[in-house]
């Protein structure tokens, strides 16, 4: 091949080089980007969120790059995730372009889309958009689309909802009923059915299908606020419904405007103002069926378990604390933290200035997670850990103080990872083991369970400090097999007629592991520690160490996976100990602290509305103890909350079967079987709560509401 031939083919390669950043893509790279969004979008950053959906996919698009591994399709995936970001701005801002750029991205995919889910994802949000854009009759056709396609579909119920709202505002009486009536039919434990039940109230028993004429300020008023909430601007939708029952006493929206407080305060978790305003509705109102109703919602305000621990002051009645509640629920978490910093200088009792440093804690931290900026985000990071700071220094033991120190960790872990300032880990591990300083002696699950978090957040800001970090999983099986080699060592040196010679070579391969930890050559240490493991077991002609020497080990290799949070691994070698000894106690012991370190997570977990982490815990606790009655019945609540009755129904039972008189588990028992209609067995639940303690108001209201 000549000079020339030679140099065309150099010229050739060295262009491919240069270009091949530029039309070669990275997978990795998709990845990270798509990852990033995704934090970015449950961050509520929307804006920054479609930047880097934009980057992932433009460089998916590129040669070689492969990305079933996230999606089967990627593209109409990410478009939806753009759509969705849009759609999310347009509710915040109230900026109806954001609507439109949503449509466009739908639009761009919705025909190619192969994957079910993406099509149902797509076709809610564009119907969805429709109807916020006044576009009905278009909103009816994907509607209508969406209910036949995906018949399974969890919007089908908003679906129907949403189709008889749109009829209803054209007037087309006779349709709306018929659709809010399948709605109540086919969905009887929506969140959507006592709504679709008010509007089939209003054309019941007359001949004419047009709504009566109440007050038609007052009317006006009751909608505004009905779309307010819906909006989610609860705060607004409030005032509305407190004026209507403040200026219109005898409008027959009344008991209406009470049903919206009890259920902004239902949602709040204020479970006291919720029964208020459900007990002001069922009194309000001459209508026996919708009476009937609100018992049922009034019922369910019950449905609380008692925590493991006394629960914090309930939120001060103030008329401006309950302004701040509703501003965090529409995520405004800087207008409330404001609300609360105005009662430091105001004279408040201790109660109410600890419910309101907490607050500011939490709240700054949310908003310095929103925070479009990074000057601003600090800013809020900042005033977040000085109010959970100074929480702490002057109210050194009440009620929020294991919440401060664990929201005090989450805020430094935040603050490390928003910003990337390491510098901050190193405040996560301070503040962590001050805590468990402090807790060291204290035994209550719950608190053992936010210890347990915030462990979890040391571990990984331990991580981050490691520079440059080693690989993780490498390091730990290498430090663990030098571990049980160790181990295996002790256990040889006890037998009578242990081969010297084998247990010196055993131990010069040890020494060369160590010496390669210390050298962060992991790889080698492992292959040295698995050697020396391997000369024991194929060099020693020695019988099995005794039983107790096993037993031992495993309790030994237990509470080591326990100290580093590792339960799971700590429960197995603790059952591997008992299937030698059923007896043994320092098992017992330590299994037991595992059992409510999970229940006292799951208790964590479900006090922030995390219903599927609390589940796997309270089941893990269950694992180890079968007849963990608590567990049990905090089971049945979370199915309940599910509407997963059936199984709710098996976790209560067998609740009440470990312990007949546990009043609370009865009660949620009766609760469930209420939900399926079943009265009877209702009933008899609650009377053996009542049987139980015979002052049990909530059993006594369920069996007098079932009696009606």
């Amino acid at each position: 091949m000549n000079e020339r031939m030679w140099g065309i083919i150099g010229g050739v390669a060295l262009l491919l080089a240069l270009l091949s950043p530029l039309v070669l893509g990275n997978s990795k790279k998709v990845e990270r980007l798509f990852e990033e969004a995704e934090v970015l979008y449950h961050r509520s950053k929307y804006k920054d969120a479609i930047g880097n959906y934009e980057a992932a996919l433009k460089e998916s698009n590129k040669i070689g790059i492969k990305t079933e591994h996230i999606d089967k399709d990627f593209t109409t995936l990410v478009n939806l995730k753009i759509a969705l970001c849009y759609y999310e701005l347009a509710e915040k801002t109230q900026d109806v372009n954001y609507y439109h750029d949503a449509l466009a991205h739908i639009t761009k995919v919705w025909s190619n889309a192969y994957v079910a889910k993406h099509q149902e994802e797509l076709t809610y949000l564009w119907a969805e958009i429709l109807y916020k854009i006044e576009d009905f009759e278009q909103a009816k056709v994907k509607f209508v689309w969406l209910i036949e396609k995906f018949p399974n579909s969890h919007w089908v119920a908003e679906a129907l909802y949403t189709m008889g709202n749109i009829n209803y505002q054209q007037e087309n009486y006779e349709k709306a009923k018929s659709i809010f009536q399948k709605l109540v039919d086919k969905f009887p434990h929506s969140e959507f059915k006592m709504d679709a039940e008010q509007y089939i109230a209003k054309f019941s028993n007359q001949d004419d299908p047009t709504p009566s004429n109440p007050d038609p300020q007052c009317e006006a008023m009751y909608k505004t606020a009905s779309d307010l909430k819906q909006q989610g601007k609860v705060h607004d939708a409030y005032q509305r419904y407190t004026d209507i029952i403040t200026q219109f006493p005898e409008c027959e929206y009344v008991p209406e405007a009470y049903v919206g407080k009890a259920e902004i305060h239902l949602e709040a978790e204020d479970y006291v103002n919720a029964r208020a305003n459900y007990e002001e509705a069922m009194r309000t109102t001459n209508d026996q069926g919708r009476r009937r109703e609100l018992y049922e919602a009034y019922h369910r305000t019950w449905l609380i378990p008692e925590p493991p621990n006394p629960l914090p002051d309930p939120e001060p009645n103030d008329e401006l604390f309950r302004k701040a509640r509703l501003l965090r629920m529409e995520g405004q978490f800087l207008e409330a933290a404001e609300i609360y910093e105005g009662f430091e200088d105001s004279n408040i009792t201790t109660d109410d200035a600890i419910y309101a440093l907490y607050w500011i804690g939490r709240c700054y931290h949310k908003a310095a997670l929103q925070s479009p900026d990074s000057t601003s985000s600090v800013t809020s990071f900042r005033k977040s850990v000085d109010a959970f700071e100074r929480l702490i220094l002057d109210y050194e033991d009440n009620s929020y103080t294991i919440k401060t120190y664990h929201y005090l960790t989450l805020a430094y872990s935040d603050w490390a990872e928003v910003l990337v300032d390491q510098s901050k880990c190193q405040l996560v591990i301070d503040t962590v083991e001050k805590g468990h300083k402090k807790y060291m002696d204290n035994n209550d699950p719950s608190i053992q369970g936010w210890l347990s978090r915030m462990q979890d957040l040391k571990t990984k800001a331990s991580e981050k400090l490691s520079l440059p970090p080693p690989p993780p999983d490498l390091r730990e099986e290498a430090k663990r097999a030098i571990e049980d080699a160790k181990d295996a060592i002790e256990d040889a040196k006890q037998k009578e007629n242990r081969k010297s010679q084998v247990i010196q070579e055993v131990e010069e391969h040890l020494i060369q592991a160590e010496q390669k930890m210390l050298n962060t050559d992991y790889d080698s240490a492992l292959s040295r520690a698995k050697q020396a493991l391997e000369i024991l077991n194929t060099k020693s002609s020695e019988p099995e160490p005794p039983l107790p020497r096993i037993k031992d080990r495993y309790v030994k290799e237990g509470h080591k996976h326990f100290q580093r949070n590792e339960l799971q691994e700590a429960t197995g070698k603790l059952k591997q100990a008992l299937d030698l000894d059923r007896n043994c106690p320092q098992a017992r012991e330590l299994l037991s602290k595992i059992k409510e370190t999970h229940y006292g997570r799951g208790w964590t977990f479900f006090d922030e509305g995390q219903y599927e982490r609390a589940i796997s815990e309270f089941k893990n606790a269950i694992n180890i103890d079968q007849d963990f009655k608590e567990a049990h019945c905090h089971l049945g609540v979370i199915y309940i909350e599910q509407e997963k009755y059936t199984e709710a129904i098996r976790a209560l039972k067998k609740a009440t079967s470990i312990d007949q008189s546990f009043k609370e588990a009865h009660f949620n028992l009766g609760l469930a079987y209420l939900n399926l209609g079943r009265f009877e067995e209702a009933t008899n639940a609650a009377n053996a709560a009542l049987r139980t303690d015979p002052n049990y108001e909530p059993a006594r209201m369920l069996i007098e509401f079932i009696a009606d």
